[in-house]
């Protein structure tokens, strides 16, 4: 079994090969290796069979991706190879796409299966400090923060982070692999905002420090999004997450930004009212002297994260 070490391996991971035209999210690589790392975690073999990865994976990026007619599953299955990171055992006897893809057909009726390369297999099996600096490397690298417990929760991953000593442990990836945000997105959102929620007027303080308000990315940071007053809103912990996972977005109509709630957010009694009363009012604008969003952020969250459509 060839040698691998541990920074290698955490280089593939930061290197795959998920760059998209004019800002797409394509998170489907990650969902996968990350799915791949819960199976590990939870002693499944390092093979799975396409089938259940068809599955899987279709749910996750049904969740956690972009909102696309169609999923294609194959895609990351058979591309993650070219990131050395995916063994699929007998490929070659797989017929493939003019594109170079694999037939999602041939690899159902072949039985194909796929898993991480053996090496880095039993690397992350021996080390399980290395299995969640991965995942957080994966994590930070393509997901916003709001959806990080949901996503491990869904691909069966325990965020459980051993005993090691500090100066072996390299700090983890929080500290050394993630993109850092500026000290003073914010204090600056926040304070544009007037310390409100820019949805419901959430205000709520404690000792005069603001409880529970928060600073989102309307471009998530992961993508790209900068740490601007453009791109941000100020921002209670429901109304964030709930701007994340794509249940609410914006439109622009006559100068202003209105609300759009999704059509796929339901719900009972009070809790629904949390969203669904504010579609079609107008959003909170932030001071005069302080930019508001920038139409460009607004258009990619409501082609990458809103989950259309949206309410008549």
């Amino acid at each position: 079994m060839k040698f691998v070490s541990r920074d290698d391996f955490l280089d593939r991971l930061a290197s795959i090969s998920v760059s998209q035209p004019h800002g797409q999210r394509a998170p489907h690589k990650p969902l996968l290796l990350l799915l791949a790392l819960g199976q590990l975690q939870n002693g499944d073999s390092r093979l799975t069979p396409y089938v259940y990865i068809d599955q899987k994976l279709e749910g996750l990026l049904t969740r956690f991706g972009p909102p696309r007619q169609k999923i294609h599953t194959e895609y990351p299955f058979g591309r993650l190879r070219n990131d050395r990171l995916w063994d699929i055992p007998d490929a070659e006897d797989i017929s493939t796409t003019p594109k170079g893809d694999l037939h999602r057909s041939a690899l159902i009726e072949q039985g194909a299966e796929g898993g991480l390369l053996e090496s880095d297999y039993q690397m992350l099996a021996s080390d399980p400090w290395l299995l969640q600096e991965a995942a957080q490397l994966l994590l930070y690298g393509h997901f916003p923060s709001t959806l990080h417990s949901d996503i491990r929760d869904a691909v069966g991953l325990r965020e459980e982070w051993p005993v090691r000593d500090a100066l072996r442990s390299r700090h983890g990836v929080r500290e050394v692999r993630r993109r850092y945000r500026d000290k003073s997105f914010r204090p600056s959102v926040l304070s544009a905002y007037q310390h409100r929620c820019a949805v419901c007027n959430y205000d709520i303080r404690l000792a005069g420090e603001p409880l529970g308000l928060e600073a989102a990315h309307i471009r998530w940071h992961a993508a790209g999004g900068p740490d601007s007053v453009e791109n941000g809103l100020a921002l209670c912990g429901f109304h964030h997450k709930a701007l994340d996972r794509g249940a609410w977005g914006l439109e622009r109509q006559k100068g202003r930004f209105v609300i759009l709630i999704s059509r796929q957010v339901s719900g009972k009694g009070e809790a629904v009212r949390l969203l669904r009363t504010y579609h079609g009012k107008r959003l909170r604008s932030p001071n005069k002297d302080q930019p508001g969003p920038q139409p460009a952020f607004v258009d990619w969250h409501a082609r990458e994260v809103f989950r259309i459509p949206a309410l008549p």
